[in-house]
């Protein structure tokens, strides 16, 4: 009964101890590496949102992480790939739509 519940949180602790990290980056930011930056960028693309908001509910984080996203808008920003995957799928939606609106349903 106990290894459920220690494996249970398990993902807990580690979204925790990123965002420590990411964290403690944050707080040495603009002095980080380049692998770092990479780190950061990967982390706020992929880390759940409610991570990322409590990261910039911190006070003495919030300018910090702004002027990282400022500074790296291009890496954090969506790709042409990923934009067109968006437009296709809402096409598809959209055209699944008008025929249902076409045949009544």
């Amino acid at each position: 009964m106990q290894d459920i519940k220690q494996q249970g949180d398990a993902p807990a602790t580690d979204n925790e101890a990123l965002r420590k990290r990411m964290k403690s980056l944050f707080k040495r930011y603009p002095d980080i590496t380049a692998s770092e930056r990479d780190e950061i960028v990967r982390y706020l693309r992929t880390a759940p949102v409610l991570d990322i908001g409590l990261l910039k509910s911190d006070e003495s984080l919030r300018y910090r992480i702004a002027a990282f996203e400022q500074a790296n808008a291009r890496a954090l920003g969506s790709s042409p790939s990923e934009i067109a995957i968006l437009i296709a799928i809402f096409a598809i939606v959209a055209a699944i739509c008008v025929a249902l609106w076409d045949m009544g349903v």
